[in-house]
């Protein structure tokens, strides 16, 4: 494990007496020779605040290089420094100051997930989805995540979770309309019923404590009048055509037109049948 990235970015940064040092370069670079991070887990930037930078750009420059590394092309790809390299652009610029580091891809997106949480810049989904990359393709463990993290394995593990809710909750999260605590309260709920609990947490306002609270009781407080989300006809019968055309276990979950579709898979090789399904229908 790379105990640099437990040090967040400044151990990417050379100090000025050291920029000769072998693997690292500073100077700068054309704007169009920079590539985007195909690793950059932050997905939704602001555009007043990237107007804002912009204009800050044009005035002052852009004050900490951004850190690249060289590609097999002519061309580099960024490591740190995404809202920097799209405001640079929006101020018109030719040219950006930059620090060239050799990583290897793991480190790539350490750097990028480290750079956004120092800078809380991630949504929390951003954030689950970052973490679950590197657990499953570069084949970390939880405690090696924290660890380079600068985090405690049962954060990791948390954040990784809501990554089970249906997505419609996930889309509430990344929106800023429901926290990761009330995320953990809505995933002690009975699948079948929290996207309801979800709706009923914004819908009254409840915070982080009442939410925790409530979701012991809620399933419980239905009433029988109550709308629930109980299957139909038309998602038994989608169920029934997903899992024949898939091959796959599927449930459908819909509630006043909004809902979620789970796939299960019970073994390595249906997982693989379904990915090759995917590819052909590309």
């Amino acid at each position: 494990m790379n105990e640099r990235l437990g040090r967040g970015l400044s151990a990417l940064i050379p100090d000025r007496d050291s920029v000769d040092t072998a693997g690292v370069a500073l100077g700068n670079l054309p704007l169009d020779k920079i590539k985007a991070n195909r690793y950059q887990p932050r997905k939704d930037f602001n555009d007043e605040k990237l107007l804002e930078l912009a204009e800050s750009i044009k005035q002052h420059g852009i004050i900490q290089p951004l850190i690249v590394t060289k590609t097999e092309g002519s061309e580099y790809e960024l490591i740190a420094g995404e809202r920097r390299l799209q405001a640079a652009r929006l101020a018109g610029l030719d040219l950006v100051p930059v620090v060239i580091r050799s990583v290897s891809k793991k480190d790539q997106l350490q750097l990028a997930i480290v750079e956004n949480i120092q800078r809380e810049d991630l949504n929390p989904i951003e954030e689950a989805l970052a973490y679950q990359t590197l657990a499953e393709d570069f084949a970390l463990t939880h405690q090696q995540i924290a660890q380079s993290m600068g985090k405690d394995r049962a954060t990791i593990t948390n954040s990784i979770r809501l990554l089970k809710l249906p997505l419609p909750i996930r889309g509430y999260i990344s929106q800023g309309l429901l926290s990761s605590g009330h995320a953990r309260a809505i995933l002690s709920v009975e699948d079948d019923y929290q996207l309801l609990f979800a709706d009923f947490l914004i819908k009254f306002k409840l915070n982080v404590r009442q939410a925790e609270e409530k979701a012991k009781s809620f399933v419980q407080s239905l009433s029988k009048d109550e709308e629930t989300p109980q299957k139909t006809a038309l998602t038994r019968s989608f169920e029934q055509e997903l899992n024949h055309a898939l091959g796959l276990k599927a449930r459908v979950r819909d509630h006043k037109g909004k809902g979620s579709i789970t796939l299960e898979y019970s073994s390595p090789e249906e997982l693989e049948r379904f990915k090759n399904l995917i590819k052909n229908i590309r």
